[in-house]
C-alpha cells in the first residue's frame, strides 16, 4: 500500500482534472446536422454530463480521503459508479451503431434498476457495520458481473447487425475499418470494468491505476466521438437503410426499372449507395436485396463486385494499354487495394497474372 499520500493525492487530482477537461471537450464536439443524428447528440450530452460528474466525484473523494486510511468507501463508490458507467458506455456506443434500439423506455428501465441497486448499496454502507455490509457488497459485485455479461452479449449481437449493414451498403473495406474503433472502445471499456474488481483488495495504488485508466478511456472516447462526427455522413445512411416505408407489393414496373439499371451498367457508378439505387429504380432497399436473393440468386453486394470484376476483365482484354488504376476507377473501385483484393478473390489470380494470361503470344 502507498504510505505517502502526497503523490497519490497529486495524481488523483490530475486524473480528476483530466476527466473534467474531457467533459468540456465532449461538450465542444460538433454534432452532425443530419436529423438522423438526434440520438447521437443526446448520447454526446449524456456522456458529457457523466464525465463531468465522475470528475467531480473523484475530486471530492480525493479531498475527503487524502489523509485517511483506505476503507470500503472507495470500493463502494467505485462499484456504484461502475453500474452507471457500464450503462452509459454501452448505450452511448449502441446509439452510434443501432440508434433505433435506444428508446426512452429502455434507458428508463435500466436507469431505474441501477438507481435501486446503488441506493441499497450506499444505504447499507452508511447504516451497517463493515462485517454485515460485506454480505450486501459481494452479492452486488455478482450483479455487476451479470450486468457486464448482458451488455457484452447485447453489444456483440447488435454490432454484427451494424457491420452487416455497412458491408451491404458499401464495398470499400476502409468504411468498415473506419468504424472498427467503436468495437475497440467497447472492448477497452469492458477490460477497465473487469479490472475494477481489483478494488476488492482495497489498495491505494489500485484505486490510483483504475482512476487513471478511466481518465484515459474517457479521453479516447471523446476523440472517437470527434471521429464519428466526421464519419456520420457515411455511416448514418447505412444504419437507417431499412427504415424507409415498405410498399405492400412489388410491381413489374419497379422491377423493370431495376433491370434497366442493370442493362445500362449502373453498377459501375461508385458514387451510388444502395439507397440511391433503390430510389432511382422506384423500389425500397429491402425490395432490391430481395430481388437479388430470389431472382439473381446472389447477395447484391457480391453480385455488384462480380459484375465490376467482369467489366474490368473485359477492358483489360480489349484495351491492354490502359493502366490498372484507371480500369479500377472506371469499374467502380475507388480503393486500389480493394480492387486488387477482390480481383484475386473472384478470379483466383492476381491482376498481373491475368494480364500475362491474356497478353498475345509472340
Amino acid at each position: 500500500m502507498l504510505t505517502q499520500t502526497g503523490p497519490y493525492t497529486t495524481i488523483m487530482l490530475a486524473a480528476a482534472c483530466c476527466m473534467l477537461i474531457t467533459g468540456f471537450i465532449l461538450a465542444l464536439v460538433k454534432s452532425p446536422a443530419d436529423e438522423r443524428a438526434a440520438k447521437f447528440r443526446l448520447a454526446k450530452w449524456t456522456l458529457t454530463g457523466a464525465v463531468l460528474l465522475l470528475g467531480l466525484i473523484n475530486l471530492i473523494q480525493v479531498l475527503i480521503d487524502a489523509e485517511g486510511e483506505m476503507s470500503y468507501l472507495g470500493p463502494c463508490i467505485a462499484l456504484a459508479i461502475g453500474f452507471v458507467q457500464a450503462m452509459l458506455f454501452t448505450n452511448s456506443l449502441m446509439t452510434l451503431i443501432r440508434p433505433q434500439l435506444i428508446t426512452k423506455r429502455i434507458i428508463s428501465m435500466q436507469a431505474a434498476v441501477i438507481v435501486l441497486i446503488d441506493t441499497v448499496l450506499i444505504t447499507c454502507y452508511t447504516l451497517l457495520p463493515t462485517e454485515k455490509f460485506l454480505y450486501i457488497y459481494f452479492p452486488t459485485v455478482v450483479l455487476y458481473l451479470v450486468q457486464l455479461a448482458y451488455y457484452i452479449l447485447w453489444f456483440h449481437r447488435e454490432y454484427k447487425v451494424f457491420y452487416h449493414q455497412i458491408e451491404q451498403f458499401y464495398e470499400e473495406d476502409e468504411i468498415l475499418r473506419s468504424t472498427s474503433w467503436i468495437r475497440l472502445i467497447f472492448i477497452t471499456a469492458v477490460i477497465v470494468a473487469l479490472l475494477s474488481f481489483l478494488m476488492l483488495f482495497n489498495e491505494r495504488y489500485i484505486d490510483l491505476g483504475l482512476t487513471i485508466a478511466l481518465a484515459l478511456l474517457y479521453a479516447l472516447f471523446a476523440a472517437s466521438f470527434v471521429n464519428y462526427g466526421l464519419s456520420a455522413p457515411v455511416i448514418l445512411p447505412a444504419i437507417y437503410t431499412n427504415d424507409q416505408p415498405q410498399p405492400s407489393g412489388r410491381s413489374k414496373t419497379d422491377m423493370s426499372q431495376l433491370e434497366l439499371w442493370i442493362k445500362s451498367k449502373g453498377y459501375l457508378n461508385s458514387q451510388l449507395a444502395v439507397s440511391d439505387i433503390a430510389r432511382q429504380t422506384g423500389i425500397t432497399v429491402e425490395q432490391l436485396h430481395q430481388y437479388f436473393r430470389d431472382v439473381i440468386g446472389e447477395e447484391f453486394r457480391t453480385w455488384r463486385i462480380r459484375r465490376r470484376i467482369d467489366e474490368a476483365k473485359r477492358i483489360m482484354t480489349e484495351h491492354p494499354e490502359l493502366s490498372t488504376t484507371n480500369i479500377g476507377k472506371h469499374c467502380g473501385f475507388n480503393d486500389r487495394s480493394f480492387f486488387y483484393q477482390q480481383f484475386q478473390r473472384f478470379t483466383s489470380v492476381s491482376i498481373a497474372q491475368y494480364r500475362k494470361q491474356i497478353s498475345p503470344k509472340e
